[in-house]
């Protein structure tokens, strides 16, 4: 069989892929380039929980929210659409700050803060929250709620009743039927397939990308057209979830930017970023950083094969490191002559071992790369610790946990190499 024939199987799978990527059909979001864009998601809630919206559903949608919302904390009261005044957007009642949603009855306020990919600021909830507050002291209202909506991997340490995107979706799902007008079911459907794209956390690779990445040379020799830079906008995606969980996790912010570096905060992401790189100022004169590498070659299933990377498998993957630089000349170590970059490292790894991190990290995919390597081959000059996340192979895990699992594993060690930066310093 020559190169570019395809055997039947590959056949199978590339129709599949074709089948799957026509189903998830491009919205209307994608069109005006608002896919995550959080002020366009925040307009079609409002509509949908306005019970005098065209789409006829009076409050039902509404009381779905503050239902499933109240199981997170005490029960909120439904909402009787006929006592509901103004449901509005973007509110700047208050002089401090902006409310999402705001919807008012004559003796209460229900308040939406809404997030689709960036954090929650615990200084806005406070404003939000104190301005909900002082309508009460004023006598203006009776009682007000506040509800968090955000997606499944932000955990708001505020105490306060929490909705999710899944939620969202789900409460659409059982109510577009209903829905009087067949232009606004059209709609829902428009916004239920972007909140599925966008906003849910198992969005990983999808067909494009698959297609893309493992058929792609073959589909070019044989003049089939398919989105061959579909896997850019999936990664874009990818790193975009893992700094909004890392700001979350870690409390990281421009405020913390004196210790982790700009990367690390990064603000945006082009069609070229390939690299997420986590470090801190005083570990980079070291050459020590984490990196979550999706390059291209990595990606693409079995091309990055250059000797000197000998220890990655041929899968199409993304490759999470602990990058502990060293010199060309310090990869040729041995055990009988070891150079003094052979010996930092060995330092390191030393070190996390002794703080109980290397099992952690070992446990979840990490491995030393020089025992990776083939017998008398160079050390690596970049990386000293290496967990490949498939990209497709799957266990039902999903890429993005993948990467944020191994992400995690490093995080623990930052005190470690802290204080390892430190002695080497001083030596």
């Amino acid at each position: 069989m020559e190169d570019s024939e395809l055997s039947e199987g590959e056949i199978d799978e590339i129709l599949s892929l074709y089948r799957q990527a026509t189903i998830e059909q491009t919205t209307t979001f994608d069109i005006i380039d608002r896919a995550g864009d959080e002020r366009t998601h925040t307009k079609f809630l409002r509509w949908i929980c306005d019970p005098e919206g065209s789409h006829g559903l009076g409050a039902t949608f509404l009381n779905h929210c503050l239902s499933v919302a109240g199981e997170t904390q005490s029960s909120i009261e439904q909402v009787n659409g006929a006592t509901v005044d103004s449901v509005s957007a973007f509110s700047r009642k208050p002089d401090e700050t902006e409310l999402d949603i705001l919807i008012e009855t004559g003796t209460r306020m229900i308040v939406f803060e809404i997030k689709t990919q960036s954090s929650l600021r615990h200084k806005q909830i406070d404003a939000q929250t104190r301005y909900l507050q002082k309508q009460i002291e004023q006598d203006h209202i009776n009682s007000w709620d506040y509800i968090l909506l955000t997606q499944n991997h932000q955990n708001p340490k505020a105490s306060h009743p929490h909705l999710y995107w899944s939620d969202v979706h789900s409460g659409l799902a059982t109510l577009v039927g209903q829905v009087e007008s067949d232009i606004d079911a059209l709609r829902l459907r428009d916004w239920m397939r972007a909140i599925d794209k966008d906003l849910l956390d198992q969005r990983d690779f999808g067909p494009d990308s698959k297609l893309a990445l493992q058929y792609g040379e073959k589909l070019d020799q044989l003049g089939i057209p398919y989105d061959s830079e579909a896997h850019i906008d999936d990664r874009i995606q990818l790193f975009k979830r893992l700094r909004e969980w890392l700001r979350e996790r870690y409390e990281l912010s421009s405020k913390s930017s004196d210790e982790w570096t700009s990367r690390t905060l990064q603000s945006r992401f082009e069609k070229r970023s390939d690299i997420y790189r986590i470090s801190k100022h005083r570990w980079e004169d070291a050459g020590i950083r984490f990196e979550v590498l999706a390059r291209d070659k990595r990606l693409k299933q079995g091309t990055d094969h250059n000797p000197e990377h000998g220890y990655r498998s041929k899968d199409s993957l993304i490759e999470v490191t602990l990058r502990y630089i060293i010199s060309e000349q310090d990869t040729h170590s041995s055990p009988e002559n070891p150079t003094p970059g052979a010996q930092q490292r060995k330092r390191l790894h030393n070190k996390i071992k002794q703080d109980g991190y290397w099992e952690t990290l070992q446990d979840a995919g990490f491995q030393r790369t020089r025992t990776l390597l083939p017998e008398k081959q160079p050390l690596s000059r970049y990386h000293m610790y290496s967990c490949e996340i498939s990209v497709f192979e799957q266990d039902g895990k999903g890429v993005f946990a993948g990467v944020r699992d191994a992400v995690e594993a490093l995080m623990h060690t930052r005190g470690s190499i802290d204080e390892f930066v430190e002695t080497e310093k001083a030596r």
